[in-house]
């Protein structure tokens, strides 16, 4: 048994993942970056000092603990394989842990099925879902008290399953949009679209959040609207991209592919002749609108455009078909 010290950001946003390449178990620390995320590496356990040490998996314990399968295999790729399988489990704690032992867990009473809610283990938080789901309103005063303390993973856990009540599924994507925190915002969108609500008026309330995290997935859960409505909210998404965000460009080209055309007409709309610009120029590349076509165009033919980026903004016509995207190329070729 393997009892290591592990840093607190391990267990903070984080992606655990076994790589039985260099024999290392990883975690991948999550932070914020523009309207994405980037990511730091933590070895957590390697196979320096074992040749032998192949992880294959590895999983949250009922306890907190990181159990990892160690394939074990002799050899790099089993060459020298024994007629006996073998393999060793991990477990990976704090040195200050207690011996492996699996609370107890009440799945009964909305009390018990609550501090199983809680629980890091996915199994036991999706018997707890269950439970908790399955006593509807009778469980909301529960979940209310969950929903304000002061834990967000524990709010947005909360959060789900009120929102999933019979009839309470606005009363609780109106309180989370209206939160203080971004990624209970975030939920707030999500669960909107996961339970019926007005998709439209929902992204109507964050249009102009200062997250831009929010903002991006406002513009993505625009992507099955094809009201007027949410060809304006895009566009006003649209008109907040700084020309430096990739992850925000690309949500709202997935927000707007379904109905690039009435998009791209809004957003042509609102910026008018200033649409030669950084941010403007990728809001073209990315559309996939016919009236791009023309706009691609002019930029590669524009004498201020650098050499070194044309080559992209021809690309984007990889993207385009039929009669717009001929007469543009045309232009360019000067025919």
């Amino acid at each position: 048994m393997y009892e290591g010290n592990l840093l607190p950001a391990v267990f903070h946003n984080q992606v655990i993942h076994c790589d039985a390449g260099p024999n290392v178990v990883r975690a991948y620390p999550v932070e914020n970056d523009g309207a994405g995320y980037k990511a730091t590496i933590e070895n957590i356990v390697t196979g320096e000092r074992d040749k032998w040490f192949r992880p294959s998996d590895v999983q949250v314990a009922p306890d907190g603990s990181l159990i990892v399968a160690d394939w074990y295999d002799p050899g790099v790729g089993g060459h020298q394989a024994r007629d006996i399988p073998s393999g060793r489990i991990f477990r990976i704690a704090p040195t200050s842990a207690a011996a492996y032992k699996i609370p107890p867990q009440d799945f009964s009473t909305a009390d018990g099925a609550i501090e199983a809610l809680k629980s890091p283990n996915y199994a036991t938080r999706a018997i707890a879902w269950q439970a908790l789901h399955a006593m509807g309103d009778k469980a909301e005063p529960a979940l209310t008290k969950l929903w304000k303390s002061d834990n967000p993973r524990y709010r947005a856990r909360a959060l789900w399953l009120l929102g999933k009540i019979d009839g309470k599924a606005q009363q609780y994507v109106d309180a989370a949009l209206a939160d203080g925190d971004a990624n209970i915002r975030i939920e707030g969108l999500r669960l909107a679209r996961e339970t019926g609500v007005n998709l439209d008026a929902a992204v109507a309330k964050v249009v102009h959040d200062s997250s831009p995290q929010v903002r991006r997935d406002a513009a993505i859960e625009l992507r099955f609207s094809g009201s007027s409505q949410a060809d304006e909210l895009w566009a006003e998404l649209a008109m907040q991209h700084d020309g430096k965000d990739r992850w925000y460009l690309e949500a709202l080209g997935i927000g707007s592919d379904l109905h690039a055309e009435s998009r791209f007409a809004a957003w042509l709309a609102k910026v008018g002749d200033k649409w030669n610009t950084p941010a403007g120029r990728d809001i073209i590349w990315r559309s996939r609108a016919d009236a791009a076509c023309d706009y691609l165009a002019k930029i590669v033919t524009d004498p201020k455009t650098p050499e070194a980026e044309k080559p992209r903004y021809m690309r984007s016509f990889d993207f385009h078909k039929g009669a717009a995207k001929d007469k543009a190329l045309q232009s360019i070729l000067g025919l």
